[in-house]
């Protein structure tokens, strides 16, 4: 029986320092955001969704918040699993990442500590595999981060697993998940498939 995931990245969040803020507390939705998520949550009311899950973290809680609340669903479920990358670089200015080529993940010779991509990666996958084994044959929701899903996107596509993969530079590649994103993969508990179903216009 097939499991529908929706994956959802966060709206945009308050970050006037422009800031690689990774888990660092705070830095909630922004006005726009909100509008954003808004507009992402009347999509998924439309797709019979029986659960919400959400990265713990403020920006993804919001995002949960709002979408719960227009679907008129009681809990939201919180998981580590789906978290932003633990890396040392979170804090660094978003200009000083791009000297690194946005490299947030632990190598082994980039001085980086934190995650590795592959770990990402590996929370990820489990993730998906608990739900589809937890809740077979629902709908279920999962707001999380831009990489994190960035790399289920990789996975499922036969991307590499590398940096490069997330970040593309030509047009033979998709796009960076938009903020409120919505990515459905549909999974047997052996198999996934992809669609990339919704992005909202603000």
């Amino acid at each position: 029986m097939t499991t529908s995931i929706y994956f959802v990245r966060h709206g945009e969040a308050q970050n006037p320092k422009k800031l690689f803020y990774g888990r660092l507390p705070g830095f909630g939705l922004s006005k726009r955001g909100v509008k954003q998520v808004e507009q992402t949550a009347k999509y998924l009311k439309t797709q019979h969704i029986d659960f919400i899950y959400s990265s713990p973290l403020l920006r993804a809680k919001e995002t949960a918040q709002i979408i719960q609340k227009e679907l008129g669903i009681s809990q939201i479920y919180f998981s580590g699993k789906l978290m932003e990358v633990a890396s040392s670089r979170q804090g660094l200015p978003m200009e000083q990442l791009r000297e690194f080529d946005y490299e947030i993940f632990k190598t082994g010779t980039n001085g980086v500590t934190g995650e590795t991509i592959n770990e990402v990666l590996n929370r990820m996958e489990k993730f998906i595999k608990e739900i589809s084994q937890k809740h077979e044959g629902k709908h279920v929701i999962a707001v999380s981060h831009g990489d994190p899903i960035m790399l289920v996107r990789a996975k499922i596509t036969g991307l590499p697993i590398t940096n490069a993969s997330l970040r593309p530079k030509d047009t033979h590649h998709a796009t960076y998940i938009q903020q409120a994103e919505v990515d459905l993969v549909e999974t047997d508990g052996k198999t996934m498939q992809l669609a990339h179903v919704f992005a909202p216009e603000v």
